[in-house]
């Protein structure tokens, strides 16, 4: 199977339509994907369903790759407020934020901004004082916090979390065998600029190093293999480098 499409992700951010300047709606069967940092230092990923004025979802940091879950609210439709809780439900941190009007950065340009940046602050109940946050909205996904991969047909997300975890490893470590034992065949592939077609594991290995190449070495491990975007082809790692099936094996290889 291919997949040789390279989603524009902005084109994606605004499907369910958001209020005149202010971050809500309605849609519960809609994620807000973000990616950002803690402290300017702790790389985080955070994914939202807002329900009118209440907020849920999770987040996790780059360096852990797990879920904490997250309950809040938004007021007047800029205030944010996210309490982080542990598996007994208690709340022991929390964000407090706004979503900007403009950015700051010139990423987003143009019409006046809702959704799409959030800044604030991150601290743990018991703290004085907290850390700096800012969240930029990547896409946004039909599908559920319980089954977020259900567009591309998978059933279980966290099968799919352990097969791109596996494959982003073995990339990162060069571990060729672990590689084409992940990938769905035939798989068409570019190898030297031309479009080829491995038909197994063995084709795989021989032509590996023309297929991840230092520059898809390198955007495979800048990505996190975790809350990923999806659509009903697929699920994608990164800009599009790598998508996986329902299964959670690649159906399809794009360099960058």
């Amino acid at each position: 199977m291919s997949v040789n499409c390279r989603v524009p992700l902005l084109a994606f951010l605004l499907l369910p339509m958001l209020a005149n300047g202010a971050c809500t709606t309605n849609d519960t069967q809609w994620l807000w994907n973000y990616s950002g940092s803690i402290g300017e230092k702790y790389r985080i990923g955070m994914t939202l369903v807002l329900a009118g004025s209440a907020v849920s979802g999770s987040y996790f940091y780059a360096s852990q790759l797990a879920d904490i879950r997250l309950r809040g609210r938004i007021a007047h439709g800029t205030d944010i407020v996210l309490d982080e809780l542990d598996a007994a439900d208690k709340v022991v941190a929390r964000f407090v934020g706004r979503f900007l009007t403009s950015d700051p950065s010139g990423r987003y340009q143009g019409d006046k901004l809702e959704c799409e940046i959030i800044t604030g602050t991150w601290h743990k109940l018991d703290a004085n004082e907290g850390l700096p946050v800012r969240l930029t909205l990547e896409n946004g996904t039909a599908g559920s916090l319980a089954n977020r991969y259900a567009v591309a047909g998978a059933t279980d997300d966290e099968r799919v979390h352990r097969q791109a975890l596996r494959f982003w490893h073995a990339v990162k470590r060069a571990d060729k065998p672990t590689v084409a034992a992940l990938l769905a065949y035939p798989l068409n592939v570019v190898v030297a600029g031309s479009r080829k077609r491995i038909n197994d594991a063995k084709e795989l290995i021989g032509n590996y190093d023309a297929i991840f190449s230092p520059q898809m070495r390198a955007a495979i491990g800048n990505a996190l293999p975790r809350n990923m975007f999806v659509r009903d082809q697929g699920i994608m790692l990164g800009n599009g480098e790598v998508w996986f099936g329902a299964d959670g094996r690649v159906i399809a290889l794009n360099p960058p």
